[in-house]
């Protein structure tokens, strides 16, 4: 064999096992990107799939909490609308314009001071039972002649049990005060 014979042989097996290798090599590079791009897919669809499943537990979420808290509002309104109600009567009173039988009336105050409670009781944290708590005690003193009505403290006991109120449900941090004569 010449050196001619041995260098066209060797010619042709490099370039027979540089073509096979140029093919694998384009072969595996094109396979593993199709596999790269199913596993990125399905990581995708993976992943879109639990957001849309935390969307959906969020949205739950949002909307018993926003229940809840107009639960709270409208609680907290009807405990106001009873709570004027009894102040309005303890006004009445002390005025001597009471035209009603005093047990009767005093009967009255004790089951909206019920119902305030069991209102109450069903949502308020205890920052709002403890002010409720002593705005009532209070008219209940009154009530019973161990304590004289002062239109003063009773107001503030009521702007207590309000401010706390408003404090529960958001509204603000600043205080609501009486900046009145009287």
């Amino acid at each position: 064999m010449s050196w001619e014979d041995i260098f066209k042989t060797l010619s042709a097996v490099l370039v027979s096992v540089g073509g096979a290798g140029a093919l694998i090599l384009s072969l595996s590079s094109f396979f593993g990107k199709h596999w790269a791009n199913r596993l990125i897919l399905k990581e995708t669809h993976d992943l879109a799939k639990k957001l849309e499943a935390a969307k959906r537990d969020f949205d739950v979420m949002k909307e018993n909490t926003l229940r809840f808290q107009n639960d709270k509002i409208i609680i907290y309104r009807m405990v106001i609308e009873m709570v004027a109600k009894l102040l309005a009567s303890l006004d009445s009173h002390s005025y001597g314009r009471l035209q009603m039988d005093g047990g009767a009336r005093f009967d009255e105050f004790n089951e909206q001071r019920l119902k305030v409670y069991g209102h109450l009781a069903m949502l308020a944290p205890q920052s709002v039972m403890d002010a409720q708590d002593n705005l009532i005690d209070h008219l209940l003193k009154i009530t019973q002649g161990s304590v004289l009505y002062e239109w003063s403290e009773v107001r503030s006991l009521a702007l207590d049990l309000l401010n706390t109120v408003r404090e529960d449900i958001g509204i603000g941090t600043e205080k609501i005060a009486y900046n009145g004569k009287l």
